[in-house]
């Protein structure tokens, strides 16, 4: 057998292969089992819950609980400033950050606890620590 014959059939099987995948899988997304969507998945599973400041900045309306949502999904866990393994003993926590805004999310037994939350568009009304 030839170079070119055996190049023929490989190119067969890679065509064949491909047309499989695409018949099995579709349109759905390979990447669901990347560390990225499972800690975002751990994460708001059990529900979210605030710190003082972060309960008070949504008692003046800085923030709603969408906001956390929207950053829980769409920002960037940063695995370098996040506490994953508990080494202070404070709890684990992951700090997820998009754009201006960041906040640490604390892996409790019952919630997910919001901390530390940086928030640029805080009106001047209020005061929260």
């Amino acid at each position: 057998m030839t170079f070119t014959q055996r190049l023929w059939r490989f190119m067969i099987g890679i065509f064949i292969g491909t047309l499989l995948a695409v018949f099995f899988f579709g349109a759905r997304s390979c990447t669901n089992w990347l560390p990225n969507p499972q800690v975002r998945q751990f994460l708001g599973e059990a529900g979210l819950m605030g710190d003082e400041r972060t309960r008070c900045l949504m008692q003046c309306g800085a923030v709603n609980m969408s906001d956390l949502r929207g950053l829980l999904e769409e920002g960037d866990i940063r695995y370098g400033k996040s506490d994953v393994r508990n080494e202070e003993g404070t709890g684990k926590y992951y700090r997820i950050e998009l754009d201006d805004r960041a906040a640490e999310f604390v892996v409790t037994d019952t919630t997910t606890l919001v901390r530390s939350l940086e928030w640029p568009e805080v009106p001047p009304v209020c005061d929260c620590p």
